[in-house]
Order: structure tokens, then C-alpha cells, then sequence
């Protein structure tokens, strides 16, 4: 059976990096500004240096907490949707490119998923940009969803179908021809309507 494939990012849209990572240090004694940034950009959030939030990045994605991210929305019910129906989806993630940290995502992953869900993943190290990776997808005319507005407008530039996870952070995101979801139960119907 040939599958169906969706392209995902995975924090912001399938698991709540951010919410635990806030969380993760504010328990280490950092303490947040209450204005939520993207992953990428999150030192601003805490008023410290990119490199310093790196290294506290890779800190919590290389620990065990890192497999415990609680699903974003209703990820879980509309992906396993999804996985019923014949889809398959390949995770492109800036997560980690160390071994633990990958491990601890599989083990996430399979928490609330079927193994061969996201049978096949991509990582990058933690702020690495997209463009190199999604280019290997051009005019496949794929889905692609994330919630970072410079992966969701390379996807858009090479050919792909993207949406965007909404965010505070990126919700004054306006493009005629990519739509803005909340949930993935609009991700399901929009996909549905349109394959």
C-alpha cells in the first residue's frame, strides 16, 4: 500500500515544547516575560543570550523531560485520524542531532502514536533553518505544516502546500494563499476539501 505523506514540524504543532520548556526553567530559576517567541527566538523571552538559552536548549532536549511533552491541542486524535485513513507523516525537526535527544523524541512520538506514524524523521540541531531539507521536497506539492512564518513561506516559494500552526508569536501572519489553523481538526478538513 503506497501511503499518503504529510511534512510536519513537531514542537509548536504536534507536542508543547514551549509550554514545558518555560516551565523546565522557571524551575531552574529563570523567569519568563510572559510574551511567548518561538522556539527559535525564546532567549528573548527570558531576557538572556541566544547562547545561553542554546546551551539550556539542549540541556532539557537531551534529558529524559524531553520525552514527556504533552501533545499540542488535538494532535493526538486528528493524527491517529489521519494514520487510519492511509497518511504517514515525516517530522522535520530542530529539536536535536544528538542521539539522546532523538531517542527521546521517538519515545515521545510513540507515547501517543503508532510506530510507523512518523517512520521516518529529520533532525536538525535546535534554530537550524529548514530551507536545505524541505528544498529535497520541491514541487511534490506535499503538505507541510508548521508554525515558524520563514519555513511556512520557503515551503510555500518551492512548491508545497503549507499551513501554519497559529501562535501568538506569529499570529499577524497574512499570505492569500496559505491558510492560518488553530487546531488540528482545521488541518484535517482543509486536507480533506483539498486532496
Amino acid at each position: 500500500m503506497t501511503h499518503k505523506i504529510i511534512l510536519a514540524d513537531i514542537d509548536g504543532v504536534v507536542f508543547n515544547w514551549h509550554k514545558q520548556f518555560v516551565d523546565w526553567m522557571e524551575m531552574q530559576g529563570y523567569q519568563s516575560t510572559g510574551i511567548p517567541h518561538h522556539d527559535a527566538d525564546i532567549h528573548l523571552e527570558f531576557g538572556i543570550s541566544f547562547n545561553e538559552c542554546q546551551v539550556k536548549k539542549e540541556e532539557f532536549n537531551t534529558s529524559m523531560i524531553a520525552s514527556t511533552l504533552e501533545p499540542w491541542k488535538d494532535s493526538v486524535e486528528y493524527i491517529n485520524k489521519f494514520y487510519k485513513e492511509g497518511w504517514r507523516f515525516i517530522g522535520i525537526t530542530s529539536f536535536s542531532d544528538k542521539p539522546i535527544g532523538q531517542y527521546y523524541r521517538y519515545l515521545n512520538l510513540e507515547d501517543y502514536f503508532e510506530t510507523d506514524c512518523f517512520g521516518t524523521m529529520i533532525f536538525l540541531t535546535p534554530g537550524e533553518g529548514k530551507e536545505g531539507v524541505l528544498e529535497k521536497f520541491r514541487d511534490t506539492n506535499l503538505w507541510f505544516i508548521d508554525d515558524r512564518i520563514i519555513n511556512v513561506n520557503t515551503a510555500y516559494n518551492i512548491g508545497l502546500k503549507p499551513l501554519l500552526m497559529k501562535h501568538d508569536y506569529n499570529m499577524h501572519y497574512k499570505r492569500d494563499d496559505v491558510k492560518v489553523v488553530d487546531s488540528w481538526q482545521q488541518i484535517y478538513q482543509i486536507i480533506n476539501e483539498n486532496n
